[in-house]
């Protein structure tokens, strides 16, 4: 079965509802993997739980998986003016949600702007894919000057092809399987102008902070791209790394190498 159909069969699978997360009307969207375990994903800025499907896909034989739409993101509330706070609190509220729900957590599986919402969460078992620990200062730049400009640039980034070319940027593998499956998710993927400016300026103000610092946690996963443009391929320090894994990938490794990051989950089972 081709790739595209595979995983639309796959969504064709997965339930989807909303959820009152401290005051945020939240979508989720669940997967019965008829398991004792729940896993939950946590896409990065700019997308939607879509991004995260096709490591989900390979994860579907072992866990019920559950995944969210950031706030301003997907089919999730739009927050004005969000500031990186209204994550943070957000997130602290994530898991007693669900709980409510009869959905508790086991284990995270967040990307980029997601690891920061993990972080926060309190879950014993995390794995932080592509995490924003330090940002370079040309991404520093770039993304200051999308801020300024994101009127304008709300026109060209809103556009089918150069979604697809902007990720075309954010992977190692080029592939025609995996150009196939940036082309699959810029048609799926849910961003209107509203949200692409919020977000804009959510990725000024994450390329300003501080390193990204991880709690301590039973357990902790660490995978970075060692081509990763976005932010800097390194390992956190003051903290116990449980698995420290460098890939070949970019910032996208959740595109770049599904396979062998579900492998590297599993394992650990």
């Amino acid at each position: 079965m081709k790739m595209p159909l595979m995983y639309d069969e796959f969504l064709s699978k997965i339930s989807s509802d909303f959820i009152n997360v401290g005051g945020v009307r939240t979508a989720y969207y669940f997967y019965n993997g008829n398991s004792n375990k729940t896993i939950l994903l946590i896409h990065g800025i700019g997308g939607d739980f879509h991004g995260m499907i096709p490591l989900a896909y390979r994860l579907r034989d072992d866990a019920n998986l559950l995944f969210v739409d950031l706030p301003s993101h997907g089919k999730s509330q739009l927050i004005s003016n969000m500031e990186v706070s209204n994550i943070e609190h957000w997130a602290r509220n994530l898991l007693p949600a669900f709980k409510q729900r009869d959905l508790p957590i086991n284990e995270i599986v967040a990307h980029s702007l997601g690891c920061l919402a993990a972080s926060k969460t309190g879950c014993p078992k995390i794995w932080y894919i592509n995490p924003p620990f330090e940002t370079p200062i040309v991404t520093k730049i770039s993304s200051s000057f999308l801020y300024h400009v994101r009127w304008i640039n709300k026109h060209i980034y809103l556009n089918y092809y150069f979604s697809v070319f902007r990720g075309m940027c954010l992977i190692r593998n080029r592939q025609k399987s995996t150009i196939s499956l940036i082309k699959w998710l810029a048609r799926k993927t849910r961003v209107t102008s509203r949200q692409y400016l919020e977000q804009a300026k959510i990725a000024r103000d994450v390329s300003r902070m501080e390193k990204m610092v991880i709690p301590e946690s039973k357990f902790t996963g660490l995978i970075v791209g060692k081509f990763d443009k976005i932010t800097r391929p390194i390992g956190a320090t003051g903290v116990k790394i449980d698995k420290f894994v460098e890939l070949n990938t970019g910032h996208l490794s959740v595109l770049d190498s599904p396979e062998l990051i579900s492998k590297l989950i599993l394992s650990e089972e």
